[in-house]
């Protein structure tokens, strides 16, 4: 099974199992988005955390189903924009671990999430560029500076884990898995003792600022904070 997930104290916990290289397949896709869009109907999960098993965090889309042919690419590029989406629009935070390698359509679940943490050993790359291949780059101005995107893209060359944390696009590293996930367990407690009601509101919120201008942003926010506030009251 490449995608499992278990559910505890709030937190759901989705691993990326898929040896050798942690290759997405199309069903692989669907599972993941099924999962993270169902939370947003589920009052007893708060917080989802995603992390991998194995030497790397994803290599992006299995080339043994796509082949690199042209069809099967939109179709499973379709898959890995849906699951990109449904975790940059979650009603809850979600928290990417990455250990390892993080290459090609690999990049869309850490560049989508709220917080991500990696090992020190990780790094990221977007060598789609080599094959033709030119996805995955939609959301990774939200933890890289969009010159330095343009560079990545281009040459596909890599980034270390190092670089990134300077761009504040990771919160840490850590020596290895056992202390990230330690760091992930603990943010995730805090998170769950918070109200579930804000905390999507304060995500609502964070993503609009993402997305106008500053003056529409403050103004949404206003919104969102006094409707929830009396929401809380009623």
């Amino acid at each position: 099974m490449a995608i499992k997930s278990v559910i505890e104290n709030k937190v759901m916990n989705i691993t990326i199992s898929s040896p050798p290289v942690n290759a997405f397949s199309s069903n692989d896709l669907i599972k993941m988005h099924d999962l993270i869009e169902k939370t947003s109907f589920d009052d007893q999960i708060s917080v989802i955390i995603i992390e991998n098993e194995g030497k790397g965090f994803s290599a992006g889309a299995d080339r043994k189903e796509h082949g690199l042919n042209k069809d099967k690419l939109e179709v499973i590029n379709d898959y890995l924009w849906k699951v990109s989406n449904a975790i940059y629009n979650s009603d809850i935070p979600i928290i990417c671990c990455c250990d390892g390698f993080v290459i090609g359509a690999g990049f869309f679940i850490p560049s989508s999430s709220d917080i991500v943490l990696a090992t020190k050993d990780s790094y990221f790359q977007m060598p789609g560029i080599n094959f033709d291949v030119l996805v995955g780059s939609a959301h990774l101005g939200r933890i890289i500076p969009k010159q330095r995107v343009r560079e990545m893209v281009f040459t596909g060359e890599k980034l270390d884990v190092e670089e990134i944390f300077s761009y504040g696009g990771i919160s840490s590293i850590h020596d290895d898995k056992q202390s990230m996930m330690k760091r992930a367990n603990i943010l995730a407690k805090k998170i769950v003792s918070m109200e579930r009601d804000s905390i999507k509101v304060l995500k609502k919120i964070l993503n609009s600022n993402e997305q106008i201008d500053i003056n529409k942003a403050f103004k949404i926010e206003q919104q969102l904070t006094f409707q929830n506030k009396k929401n809380l009251l009623d």
